[in-house]
C-alpha cells in the first residue's frame, strides 16, 4: 500500500507581527561578563533611552529631534529598541551605545527573529579608546543571538571595526543604485554642471518621459491609479503575492508600512496604488519619499504585468510633485532592475553597504544575491 506523502506547508496569507521579545532579551543571563572594573557593559531599559539619544547626538555632532528618536526606539510596531551601553563606573557617564531594532525578516515563507542594526556611537572624547571591543564581545554572548537574522548598513568606521574583529564576511557588498532624471537643464545647473552638460541632462529627461509613455501604452490591466492617505491591510496580500523571495527578504505589512513611512515624524512619504476597479482592491503599490527636488522610491510591490504601469505613474507623480530625480537602491537580486533600466534609471554608486547574516545558516546567508531589501530597510530617512 502506498503511503500518502505529507502535504507541503501552505504559504502564509498574512504577515503577522510576533510578540516583542524585549523583556526576555533584557533579563536573560549573558555568556560573557565585563572584565574591566572601570566600565560597566549592560542592556538599557526604555526608561533610560533619553541618555542614549544624548550619547548619539554627542557622537555625531548634531541634535536629532526627540520625536525621531522616539519613533524609532519606542514606536516600532515590532517592538522596543535593544540597546547596549558602556558606562564609566566612577562617574556614571554613558560613553558608548549600540542599538538594534526588531525588524520583519523572513527566509522564504518562514519568519525569522529579525534585527536591523542601528546607532553605534561613542561620545567624542572617548572615541578610538577601545570601548567597542568589550561591548561587542559581551553583546555577542547573548544567548538569543544564534536565533537572529540581522541586517545593517554599516558606515566606513563600522566596516573597519568588523574587519578588525574578523567579521568582515558579514559585509556582503555595496547596494546597487539607480536614479531617474525627471528634470531638465535646470537640474543640471542646480548640480553645478556647465551648460554643455546641462543640456544633455535635459535630453535624458526627455528620453525618460518617452519611456513612461511607452510603459503606459504597452502595459496595464485596466487598473486605476490612486494616491492614498494610509496603507490599507489589503496591501499585505500584494506584498505576499509580488515580493515573496526564496531566500531572505523583508515583508512589510500595512501596520509596519504606516509606521515606517506615513507616520514618519520628519520625512514626507506618499503611498500610491493601482486598484482593480472590479472589486476596489489594490493590485500593486508604491511609497515615494518627497524631499524637494529629490525623491526616493522606497517601496515597489507589483506583479510583472502591473509593474510597468505602476512605475510610469510613480515617476509622473514625483515629477508633478516637483522632484527632478528619483533614486532607488537594493541588492542585485531585486526583481525589477531590468524594468528600471529600460525606463531610464542610471546606475550610480550608492556608498551603502549591506551587512547581513542569518545566524542559523551563516555561510549560506553570506551572499548578497540571497537578500532582497528595499530603501526602507534602514534606520534613517
Amino acid at each position: 500500500m502506498l503511503l500518502a506523502k505529507e502535504a507541503p506547508p501552505l504559504a502564509p496569507t498574512t504577515i503577522p507581527i510576533p510578540k516583542d521579545p524585549h523583556d526576555e532579551w533584557i533579563t536573560v543571563p549573558l555568556g560573557e561578563k565585563n572584565e574591566d572594573p572601570k566600565f560597566e557593559v549592560k542592556r538599557l531599559p526604555p526608561e533610560q533611552f533619553e541618555a542614549v539619544y544624548d550619547c548619539v547626538d554627542n557622537a555625531f555632532g548634531k541634535t536629532r529631534p526627540r520625536a525621531l528618536f522616539n519613533w524609532l526606539y519606542r514606536e516600532n510596531p515590532y517592538g522596543l529598541a535593544r540597546v547596549w551601553s558602556t558606562t564609566e563606573v566612577a562617574t556614571g557617564r554613558l560613553l558608548r551605545v549600540g542599538s538594534n531594532f526588531p525588524w520583519p525578516i523572513w527566509r522564504g515563507d518562514r519568519p525569522c527573529m529579525g534585527s536591523l542594526g542601528g546607532d553605534a556611537a561613542t561620545v567624542t572624547d572617548w572615541q578610538r579608546k577601545g570601548l567597542s571591543g568589550p561591548q561587542r564581545r559581551i553583546s555577542r554572548s547573548h544567548p538569543m543571538r544564534p536565533s537572529w537574522a540581522t541586517i545593517a548598513g554599516p558606515n566606513e568606521s563600522s566596516r573597519a571595526l568588523s574587519e578588525k574583529f574578523g567579521d568582515q564576511s558579514s559585509t556582503l557588498g555595496e547596494l546597487v543604485g539607480g536614479v531617474a532624471v525627471l528634470g531638465g537643464a535646470d537640474l543640471g545647473r542646480r548640480l553645478g554642471l556647465p551648460m554643455a552638460l546641462a543640456r544633455p541632462v535635459g535630453a535624458l529627461a526627455g528620453g525618460v518621459f518617452a519611456a513612461w509613455r511607452g510603459l503606459t501604452l504597452r502595459g496595464g490591466r485596466g487598473h486605476r491609479f490612486e494616491v492614498v492617505d494610509r496603507c490599507p491591510s489589503d496591501f499585505d496580500a500584494v506584498t505576499l503575492a509580488t515580493m515573496r523571495f526564496e531566500h531572505w527578504w523583508t515583508p512589510h505589512n500595512s501596520v509596519f508600512l504606516n509606521w515606517r513611512y506615513v507616520d514618519h515624524p520628519i520625512e514626507t512619504y506618499q503611498p500610491l496604488a493601482l486598484v482593480d476597479p472590479t472589486n476596489d482592491v489594490p493590485a500593486a503599490y508604491a511609497l515615494v519619499r518627497l524631499a524637494g527636488a529629490q525623491s526616493t522610491l522606497a517601496e515597489f510591490a507589483a506583479s510583472p504585468a502591473d509593474a510597468p504601469v505602476l512605475l510610469a505613474h510613480v515617476l509622473r507623480f514625483a515629477r508633478e510633485a516637483g522632484a527632478e530625480s528619483m533614486n532607488f537602491f537594493s541588492t542585485p537580486a531585486w526583481r525589477h532592475w531590468a524594468l528600471f533600466r529600460r525606463t531610464g534609471f542610471l546606475a550610480y554608486r550608492t556608498g551603502n553597504f549591506l551587512e547581513a547574516k542569518d545566524h542559523q545558516d551563516k555561510k549560506y546567508s553570506e551572499d548578497i544575491m540571497r537578500w532582497q531589501l528595499t530603501p526602507g530597510d534602514r534606520d534613517y530617512h
